[in-house]
């Protein structure tokens, strides 16, 4: 599988949906949003993913409370597109607003 730009952008745009979704669970109610700010694969599979992303994220938690959080989101957005697509996406990159 050849990937290009087009299909960088495209599974952008899907993790920026399926990211939304997962904010609309109560369990992420104090994450207020998140940008998806790339995402990319290769034609060669390295490592454990098909795809990796980075995601820009807005909340007040404290550092503690944060990274168990965004755990468990990472987690969710792994899930759900194992699930939808049979693709394995891992975030390599977080930044907080």
């Amino acid at each position: 599988m050849i990937m290009s730009s087009d299909a960088n952008n495209v599974m952008k745009k899907l993790l920026q949906r399926i990211s939304n979704h997962v904010l609309n669970l109560n369990e992420f109610n104090d994450i207020e949003k998140i940008d998806i700010f790339f995402a990319f694969s290769s034609k060669h599979k390295t490592a454990m993913c098909d795809w990796v992303y980075g995601m820009k994220i807005k909340t007040d938690l404290d550092n503690s409370k944060r990274n168990l959080k965004i755990r468990d989101l990472q987690q969710a957005i792994k899930k759900r597109t194992d699930h939808m697509f049979q693709q394995i996406v891992c975030c390599t990159d977080v930044i907080f607003e």
